[in-house]
């Protein structure tokens, strides 16, 4: 299904068609099983989500740069698949207090986010941007149709291990499978 901008874009898929094929898949509704499904393992979604390449060659960014632009991508990343597994699963308590817990930390990455695509595509960075965004969720409901019965109970999962970080840094290292370091740690 694609829907038309209001301003004039081009389509874009929607989100609708993938979450109403995870309820369809039986994520929304509990499903008795003979069988109970793996315990989860790992991260629900891709820890490291491939920034887009600039439009041109000539747009270069320094080695921190790049690393503060990963970080960026994968905290929105999270965010995004959070918010699918939220509306598939009926958790959507646990993203707000996800969102409530980390909204300026990720208010903050969604502008280097913002940045990035103005900096590579200048007044079309917004629509580039649009199409990245809507493309990412899509494809995590995907994933999550993939995983069928276990996409629920690996979204729990998930959330638990995000509910259960106490600051900014924490959820950085999360989203970069780093541990974190000992002084953050200490700093709780």
């Amino acid at each position: 299904m694609h829907c038309k901008r209001a301003d004039g874009g081009k389509n874009i898929p929607v989100i609708a068609t993938g979450l109403a094929l995870l309820a369809m898949a039986g994520c929304s509704h509990p499903v008795a099983v003979s069988q109970a499904p793996p315990a989860p393992v790992g991260h629900v979604y891709a820890t490291t989500i491939e920034v887009p390449a600039p439009s041109s060659q000539r747009i270069k960014f320094t080695p921190a740069q790049r690393e503060q632009l990963q970080l960026a991508f994968n905290v929105i990343a999270l965010k995004s698949a959070l918010m699918v597994g939220a509306l598939s699963c009926g958790e959507q308590d646990k993203y707000d207090s996800f969102m409530r817990a980390f909204q300026p930390h990720i208010l903050a990455e969604q502008h280097v986010m913002d940045r990035y695509f103005h900096q590579i595509d200048g007044r079309y960075g917004q629509g580039r941007e649009d199409t990245f965004v809507t493309l990412l969720a899509n494809n995590q409901s995907v994933s999550g149709i993939a995983q069928g019965q276990g996409f629920c109970l690996n979204n729990g999962a998930e959330f638990n291990a995000v509910l259960a970080l106490k600051n900014p840094q924490e959820l950085d290292a999360f989203v970069t499978g780093q541990a974190p370091d000992d002084a953050t740690v200490a700093s709780n």
